[in-house]
Formats: structure tokens, sequence, C-alpha cells
């Protein structure tokens, strides 16, 4: 079985004509609201894995996940 293999996801296209449609508030909004989920599913995740910790020490470790997200670079990758 031949899979594809992509660098990057494919464009959706529906997707991108439905934000386009947005005013720049809407997008920044949006965005917000994404970021509000990633970080929510981030905490929720670390909260099980360390069920004894405060929520002082719960969001330090939180933020300590985002910056090293952050600071990780890309492998760079071959474009043959």
């Amino acid at each position: 079985m031949d899979v594809q293999r992509y660098r990057f996801d494919p464009i959706d296209h529906q997707f991108m004509r439905l934000r386009g449609r947005l005013s720049p508030g809407e997008r920044l909004q949006a965005m917000l609201a994404a970021r509000e989920w990633v970080v929510g599913a981030i905490r929720g995740r670390l909260r099980r894995r360390y069920p004894d910790l405060t929520l002082y020490e719960l969001n330090l470790k939180v933020l300590e996940e985002i910056e090293r997200a952050e600071r990780r670079q890309a492998r760079p990758q071959p474009l043959s």
C-alpha cells in the first residue's frame, strides 16, 4: 500500500474560504479560541499526569511546555 506523505498537511480550501470571509477581529477571536482550547488540552493532560500538583505548579508546567515547544525547531527535511 503506497501512502503519500506530506511535509505539511494538505490545504483545506473550504476552511480557507470561510476564514477569508471573517473580519480581522473575528480572525483574532478564532485564533484566541483555538489557543485557549490547546492550552486547556495541555493542562488536562498534565493534570492527569501530575494529579497532586497545586494549580500554581500546574500552570508553571503548562508554561514550561509551551516555552519548550516554541524553542523547538523543526528538523530540516530534504526537498527531493
